[in-house]
């Protein structure tokens, strides 16, 4: 089977381009825009799961990881607090 594009929450085939499946959308009440952002997240804690060497790379490489996270959802959180 080729590659195909994948729901980044349940796994399921999705049509390329997309990021997250109509059925998670609704289940996790995602407004479009937030997929693009959430999916970032998901790749990154994704990234500091694969690490499984105890390197200074790895462990700087998942801190880094960690950090983005960490920042996107501080930005999105000040965010919500001005509306």
């Amino acid at each position: 089977m080729t590659d195909v594009e994948r729901c980044v929450i349940c796994n399921e085939i999705i049509p390329e381009g997309s990021q997250v499946c109509t059925a998670c959308q609704k289940k996790y009440d995602i407004v479009t825009g937030e997929t693009e952002e959430m999916a970032q997240e998901l790749r990154d804690v994704a990234a500091v799961l694969k690490i499984t060497e105890a390197t200074d790379t790895n462990i700087r490489t998942s801190m880094e990881s960690i950090l983005r996270i960490a920042d996107r959802l501080e930005r999105k959180n000040k965010g919500e607090k001005r509306r």
